[in-house]
């Protein structure tokens, strides 16, 4: 499993060029004028990395070894990203993170891939400030039935080949169920169905 966590990891980027190309803009946008303090959860190869300007300071976290090489090597000289090889749901994060913290939280393609995600949700949820927000770029379970229907079926083999990653996941009603409220959100299509958004608590 490891060898494969680290082929996976070697070959992501180039796996994903097309459909970051096609998110690009979007994931600039929701990024880009952040400042203070950010918790990038899941950050994997480090792709949002190059969207955070210098007023932001950021805990990147990102429990795969193999994920975390491939970040540092993205590594701005002139930004504030600590990074930290650590899962959004390891204990060890309330000795980095205090509760009503955070002014933002990011979560880019990871809400897919991690195994307890209400948890996480609700752990983001006690680090962000009264006045904190939670950024969303997310594939999610498809709209019809016979799509999703689909996705169900095809899913324990995606979740092999794709290192942990669900299609079938309906994170859009997951993240309100935790008592997030959106300011604004969107659903698209690449693919996949997306859903993106920034919601406050």
């Amino acid at each position: 499993m490891g060898f494969y966590q680290k082929l996976f990891a070697t070959k992501y980027d180039s796996f994903m060029k097309g459909m970051e190309i096609s998110i690009f803009d979007l994931r600039k946008e929701l990024i880009e004028n952040l400042e203070g303090s950010v918790l990038d959860v899941g950050s994997g190869t480090g792709v949002n990395f190059e969207h955070f300007n210098t007023k932001c300071e950021v805990i990147s976290i990102e429990p795969s070894t193999y994920m975390l090489d491939k970040a540092k090597t993205k590594l701005p000289i002139n930004k504030k990203i600590m990074l930290y090889n650590l899962g959004v749901n390891d204990v060890a994060l309330d000795d980095l993170i205090e509760n009503s913290s955070l002014d933002y939280a990011i979560c880019t393609l990871v809400l897919c891939t991690i195994p307890k995600p209400e948890l996480a949700l609700k752990n983001i949820y006690r680090w962000l400030k009264p006045t904190g927000k939670l950024i969303i770029l997310e594939h999610i379970h498809a709209e019809k039935r016979h799509r999703r229907v689909l996705q169900n079926m095809i899913n324990p083999v995606w979740k092999i080949i794709g290192d942990g990653c669900n299609l079938n996941r309906d994170t859009d009603k997951m993240i309100q169920k935790t008592g997030f409220k959106p300011a604004k959100e969107t659903y698209f299509k690449r693919t996949l169905r997306f859903y993106s958004g920034v919601f406050e608590k």
